[in-house]
């Protein structure tokens, strides 16, 4: 029995890359197609080479980019057999791309067999869901390695922290050694954030664009002290309300993060708007009251995630404190409305090892 010909036109997938930490050119999955064959055969369906075709469709053959053909089979047979019918199927896929002007050299091949069947080999719709072959187009990718070093904000000493690194598609992190210093090795023109998490000290957060020859990060991270304060990095509102943006939603699984590694510290969630070259609000203004509420959205969340309200307050101040009172640039504006967090009181700092087991 044939699958429904949907199930054999082209899957589009977002596939995870390669290992980000492989120190030379790798090739990274960019787009996959599977085709399903019929019992014992090799020969391509038409609705399979419809598939291909739209793989292939507006690729330049001349570029870097290969192509991985992974063929399957049922268990009907022996497995010697199996891998010999795994093989003529790879080769089948590798004949058709090769007549539509695929370079051969750019063709990888592998017979799997029936070792990796996706549904029991029980039923004729899982031994046909097996007779399948994979065929995954690779983009070369060139690496680089951004490197860095924590400090701390105050004394310049050195620091072991945990570092995230976060892409579009993936994460990973890595921790900096005792003499503060970090390396990790990803595709170069990557857009990504570099956060370095550490207990006793405020979070960091930048974004970079991954490149050859980019100067050594100096990542200065502020300790933790009475009265000392830092805004809420990436949190961003709809206009006029205390809801946020979708983007922004993951920053408040941070910020509690932020709060269970520091167990002993009590903060001020205090909120802020822009409202340059005007004098400061009432507190009965609407301005300073959305200042109230967004402070409050955020203390909500932490109290609804377990912080204990004897560690929180929450307070706005309309525009009593913006950094640029005659704001005239979207930065300076941007400055002006902040969620900040401010420490009230702290206590005993959990272990340096213990800081080192972020997740």
């Amino acid at each position: 029995m044939r699958l429904p010909i949907l199930c054999c036109v082209l899957m589009w997938l977002s596939l995870p890359m390669a290992s980000a930490q492989v120190p030379y050119d790798t090739l990274q999955p960019d787009q996959q197609a599977i085709i399903y064959f019929d019992f014992g055969q090799d020969r391509l369906r038409p609705e399979a080479e419809d598939s291909l075709r739209l793989l292939l469709e507006g690729l330049d053959r001349t570029d870097d980019r290969w192509i991985d053909i992974e063929a399957h089979t049922d268990s009907i047979g022996s497995a010697k057999a199996n891998r010999a019918l795994a093989m003529r199927r790879a080769q089948a896929v590798a004949s058709w791309l090769v007549r539509m002007g695929w370079p051969a050299e750019r063709i990888r091949k592998t017979a799997v067999g029936e070792g990796r069947p996706v549904l029991p080999n029980d039923t004729e719709e899982g031994r046909q869901a097996n007779r399948r072959a994979t065929i995954t187009l690779l983009r070369r990718r060139v690496l680089t390695t951004i490197r860095g070093q924590i400090l701390d904000d105050s004394t310049g000493v050195a620091l072991e922290s945990m570092v995230h690194i976060l892409a579009r598609e993936w994460a990973d992190s890595t921790t900096s050694g005792p003499d503060g210093r970090f390396a990790y090795t990803l595709p170069a023109g990557e857009v990504v954030r570099v956060d370095v998490r550490r207990a006793g000290h405020f979070f960091s957060s930048q974004m970079l664009r991954a490149m050859p020859g980019l100067e050594p990060l100096a990542i200065r991270i502020k300790p933790i002290v009475p009265g000392a304060k830092s805004d809420i990095q990436h949190l961003y509102f709809y206009g006029d309300r205390a809801i946020l943006l979708p983007r922004s939603e993951p920053e408040l699984p941070v910020l509690l993060q932020f709060m269970q590694i520091n167990p002993a510290i009590a903060v001020e969630i205090a909120g802020h708007v822009n409202r340059p070259w005007n004098p400061p609000v009432d507190s009965t203004d609407r301005s300073f009251l959305l200042s109230m509420n967004r402070a409050r959205m955020v203390y909500d969340y932490l109290v609804r995630e377990g912080t204990p309200e004897h560690r929180l307050q929450y307070n706005g101040y309309g525009n009593w404190e913006m950094r640029f009172p005659h704001a005239t640039t979207e930065q300076q504006q941007a400055l002006n409305r902040r969620v900040e967090i401010r420490i009230l009181s702290t206590g005993k700092v959990i272990s340096k090892q213990q800081s080192l087991q972020i997740e």
